[in-house]
């Protein structure tokens, strides 16, 4: 039985990941490095902004300067409060989750206070009492170690606990983790063929709307 639903936050409970492209596209550009949205998000969503950017110093010889963490947290905040938008369906899921009294927690490789401006812009911050970045953990998705530690601050065994990922690199910590898994493709810019690939990594069922998670609770 599920007692505790630990979603991702971004490109799960809002629509951020272009936006988050878009400002990893632009700093690149600034160094040199010329790529378009549509590879960024190939590439980079689901990962940190470090990872990326020590792949992309790998490749480029790039040496980025101090103070791009910041740099990339003022451009994202100014985008998200212009442009940022909930996923269709999200509100009513956690309204549905709530009456069914079980736990709700948020994991998310992204620093946690972008995720706290997220959920506060859209209105569903009073949903969450516990957010897991990767700034609490040794290491930030793949590995498994976000999710191990929702679900010991919740107070539940991993399988006990319900995932809903959208990226690669989610999927791959949940299942690492032990938790059940529900892939999501409603953000995803070509829903079937990212379908196939989250069930390859081991999700349990995959959705392309976010309100069809309740038949798997």
């Amino acid at each position: 039985m599920i007692k505790h639903v630990i979603f991702d936050c971004d490109g799960v409970l809002v629509d951020s990941e272009p936006l988050s492209m878009r400002a990893d596209v632009m700093l690149l550009k600034q160094h040199g490095i010329d790529m378009t949205e549509a590879e960024a998000h190939k590439r980079f969503v689901g990962t940190t902004f470090q990872a990326m950017l020590d792949m992309m110093s790998k490749e480029h010889g790039t040496v980025f300067p101090q103070g791009l963490h910041e740099a990339k947290n003022r451009l994202v905040n100014t985008l998200y409060r212009a442009e940022l938008k909930i996923v269709d369906g999200v509100a009513a899921l956690l309204q549905d989750i709530k009456a069914r009294k079980l736990q709700v927690s948020i994991a998310s490789n992204s620093p946690k206070m972008r995720v706290a401006l997220a959920i506060e812009l859209t209105n569903i911050g009073r949903h969450f009492s516990r957010i897991v970045s990767y700034e609490d953990v040794k290491n930030g998705k793949p590995a498994p170690d976000m999710f191990l530690k929702a679900a010991a601050l919740a107070g539940h065994a991993p399988a006990d606990c319900l995932v809903i990922e959208d990226s690669v690199t989610g999927v791959t910590a949940a299942v690492a983790a032990g938790t059940q898994v529900v892939g999501f493709t409603g953000t995803h810019a070509d829903p079937t063929k990212h379908a196939a690939v989250l069930k390859a990594l081991g999700a349990h069922h995959v959705v392309n709307k976010i309100s069809d998670v309740i038949h798997h609770l």
